[in-house]
């Protein structure tokens, strides 16, 4: 890890406005929304103020500020670093069923920060929230606890702050105040703008419920959500209630993804738009899932 640091203290555009990096964690268990974290492992004991708040707003600072020639620079970075590891480029390939490039291109545009630490304090909690809730951002926490039993054995013990706000299924008048549409489309390509209002248009004609989350649009018919939105650089992926078995749109790119994790799991259709041309085929099969959902009710 200290030789990798030196290497990004060596590279201006991964000096994240004067804080170094202890790393990245690329996540592609789904290759469509590949996500980037810069990766931060603090302790307990270091100063809130003057150390981890400091750290992660200079991690903050960059996510929110870079050019296309910094965000660039890493990705570059990163590629040839995973190049030189030919059984790590090797499996991201096979897993991801894409190249590595690509990968990490679409990664770069979901840039998240990770805090790995030994335990989030009260203190700690309440400045990540008031940061997170001030500026829309994004903070992960993994909290690691390292124990020995009696006999010897190592019992290591960690939570994720993702999964807890999946099992805890936050409230969603507190997610409705939390976050918008502008929360989604902000820095997002004017095609990509276009393409969602269009949908977000659709949906208000056909008098749906319109809930931008922390991950997702969710678009409602009564209380039963029946696909979400999530914009990505270069395309605009939906999440649909009804299986492909069920039901299969015509000319569009879909597969299921039942069995793979992604931003709203209880949906196991995944469709990629990334073209004008495509909206008429994905309405007529919004349309379809509406009535579908009518009839099962």
């Amino acid at each position: 890890m200290d030789s990798f640091k030196e290497q990004l203290k060596s590279k201006r555009f991964l000096n994240f406005k004067h804080s170094i990096g202890d790393g990245f964690l690329l996540v592609w268990e789904n290759s469509t929304t590949p996500t980037l974290y810069i990766t931060e492992i603090e302790l307990e004991r270091h100063n809130i103020n003057k150390h981890i708040l400091p750290q992660l707003g200079n991690f903050i600072s960059f996510i929110q500020s870079s050019t296309l020639e910094e965000l660039n620079g890493v990705r570059n970075f990163l590629y040839m670093e995973i190049k030189q590891n030919k059984a790590v480029f090797n499996k991201i390939r096979k897993d991801s069923e894409k190249e590595v490039y690509e990968i990490l291109d679409n990664a770069i545009d979901d840039l998240q920060i990770l805090l790995v630490i030994d335990r989030v304090s009260p203190e700690l909690s309440i400045g990540l929230s008031q940061i997170e809730k001030a500026i829309n951002i994004k903070i992960r926490k993994v909290e690691i606890s390292r124990f020995v039993s009696d006999r010897g054995e190592e019992i290591v013990l960690f939570t994720d702050s993702e999964y807890i706000e999946f099992e805890e299924k936050e409230s969603l008048d507190k997610e409705f105040n939390m976050y918008s549409i502008e929360y989604h489309l902000d820095n997002k390509p004017e095609k990509i703008v276009d393409i969602v209002e269009d949908i977000l248009n659709f949906a208000k004609e056909r008098k749906l419920k319109i809930s931008p989350m922390k991950l997702y649009i969710g678009i409602f018919k009564g209380k039963r959500m029946v696909f979400s939105i999530v914009p990505r650089k270069n395309s605009v992926v939906f999440y649909s209630k009804v299986k492909i078995k069920e039901m299969k749109p015509s000319n569009l790119n879909v597969r299921d993804v039942s069995n793979i994790g992604h931003y709203t799991n209880h949906l196991p259709t995944e469709i990629v738009v990334n073209e004008y041309e495509q909206l008429p085929y994905l309405k007529e099969y919004l349309n379809d899932i509406l009535n579908f959902v009518e009839k099962m009710k």
